[in-house]
């Protein structure tokens, strides 16, 4: 597979405005590319952004994912791009546009550090409008952390959600964790100073709880109770596919 960032719109133009504004402000050459997939006229990309590490902004996402539409019978195309901070919003943001997920796997060397992480990604891929991006980030000062901000629409308490992804390089893996918060001022302040573990979501404690009770019922010996466990059990958003992090080269 390619590296090199090419949406094939050599002789193209732009349809509208917002399509010529995200054409100018993407150079190729900043891009190394980490997943394709094309239907017909229309291409979907995830790509890495190198150059988030020396623009003059600070602690700029570094996962870009594009959605090109070329129209050859006009003459034109259309693109539209996000940035992210975690792979499984960049994977769920293509899907939502109609990508098959199998096509947004990431070719990567890192692998899911544990089952929690598995299961947080899963989490956000079935998330649907779930959570609203408050903001992504990832750290200038700790090139191994990223993070992204969101309101829960489902959260009774606790609303402001932080996923925190962390990698390993020693080990070639990383892990993906929630934290809750009461509002964003909480969540910022603990992404500044990070002196005290991500608080978990409330729900994992309930959700626990009443698992804890099933095995309590039933008539074999009750199992060790594990947040990746709890959220196995827990109701999905929507019953659909699931995109394959992918972290193999």
């Amino acid at each position: 597979m390619t590296t090199y960032l090419d949406f094939d719109i050599d002789g193209l133009e732009p349809a509208d405005d917002q399509t010529e504004d995200q054409w100018r402000d993407t150079w190729g050459s900043d891009y190394q590319l980490l997943a394709r997939h094309d239907i017909g006229e229309r291409t979907f990309v995830v790509a890495f952004d190198s150059s988030a590490t020396w623009r003059e902004a600070r602690n700029l996402p570094n996962i870009a994912t594009f959605d090109v539409q070329r129209d050859q019978a006009q003459g034109t195309f259309t693109m539209d791009s996000s940035a992210h901070a975690n792979v499984a919003f960049a994977q769920k943001w293509l899907v939502d546009r109609g990508c098959p997920p199998e096509a947004t796997r990431v070719h990567n060397p890192f692998k899911p550090a544990d089952d929690l992480t598995t299961r947080v990604e899963e989490q956000i891929h079935r998330s649907g409008d779930r959570y609203a991006l408050i903001e992504v980030m990832a750290a200038d000062e700790n090139p191994d952390q990223a993070w992204t901000m969101a309101t829960d629409k489902q959260a009774t308490e606790l609303p402001v959600r932080v996923f925190v992804e962390q990698t390993q390089p020693g080990q070639g893996t990383y892990t993906v964790r929630e934290g809750a918060f009461a509002d964003y001022t909480a969540a910022e302040d603990w992404q500044e100073e990070q002196d005290t573990p991500l608080p978990e979501p409330p729900e994992y404690h309930r959700n626990a709880l009443r698992t804890r009770a099933a095995l309590a019922r039933s008539t074999t010996a009750p199992a060790a109770v594990t947040v990746a466990a709890v959220l196995a059990s827990a109701p999905a958003a929507a019953a659909v596919a699931q995109p394959d992090r992918g972290r193999s080269l």
